[in-house]
């Protein structure tokens, strides 16, 4: 099977609030066909700061069935798990989730039928001003 252009999202939470409110929005995406989940996991750092990786369906207090769960394809590399760690403070779970959007798949088979290639996908969080607003108590 082939795989379109990828996108690794992590997303951080403080310690055991990764929640099913997360994880059904992305089954239903993929239920939707708007994206693909290949490969996920969970990077778990304590209150020292130590991290380790979790599989996402040994989460506790998680329901449903949700099969996209139990993947371990290991297209998530060691180095990503390493620079994904990086980003685990103390008590805090990282979700690790790499997504093939579809609609890309598509566009890049018609870009590739014209002898085109896309040569660059860039994520932009929010648009300035839209995103989380930040105050200051100065």
């Amino acid at each position: 099977m082939a795989l379109g252009p990828l996108e690794l999202m992590i997303m951080s939470f403080p310690a055991d609030r990764l929640n099913d409110g997360v994880l059904t929005t992305l089954d239903r995406l993929t239920r939707a066909g708007e994206m693909r989940i290949v490969d996920v996991l969970v990077v778990r750092a304590d209150a020292a700061g130590v991290a380790c990786t979790v599989e996402l369906c040994e989460l506790p207090g998680l329901s449903g069935d949700l099969a996209w769960a139990r993947l371990a394809t290991g297209l998530i590399t060691a180095t990503d798990v390493e620079e994904v760690a990086r980003l685990a403070d103390h008590e805090t779970d990282v979700l690790a989730v790499l997504l093939e959007h579809r609609w890309v798949n598509d566009l890049a088979g018609r870009v590739a039928a014209s002898r085109g290639t896309i040569v660059a996908l860039n994520h932009i969080p929010g648009a300035p001003g839209h995103g989380r607003v930040l105050t200051s108590t100065r």
